[in-house]
C-alpha cells in the first residue's frame, strides 16, 4: 500500500473518531464526562492537523523519475 493511501485511511479514521467523540459529548449530562469527550475530540483534531500537513507535503513534493526509457537519455 502506498504512503498516500495509508495517510488517507488514517485521516478518515481520525475524522470518524472525532465525529464519534463529538456525538457522545453532546449527549452527556455529566459535565466531567462531557469535558473528557471534548478533550478526546480536541486531541483527535491535533492529530488530524498533523496528518493533513503530512498529506499536503507528500502531494506537493516533486515526483521522482525512477526509470528512463533507453535511447532517450541525453
Amino acid at each position: 500500500m502506498k504512503t498516500m493511501d495509508l495517510l488517507y485511511d488514517l485521516l478518515m479514521d481520525k475524522i470518524n473518531s472525532q465525529v464519534f467523540y463529538n456525538d457522545i459529548m453532546v449527549r452527556m449530562v455529566n459535565p466531567a464526562a462531557r469535558e473528557l469527550f471534548k478533550t478526546l475530540r480536541d486531541d483527535e483534531e491535533k492529530r488530524l492537523q498533523e496528518i493533513r500537513r503530512q498529506f499536503l507535503a507528500l502531494e506537493s513534493a516533486p515526483m521522482r523519475v525512477k526509470h528512463y526509457t533507453r535511447g532517450l537519455r541525453p
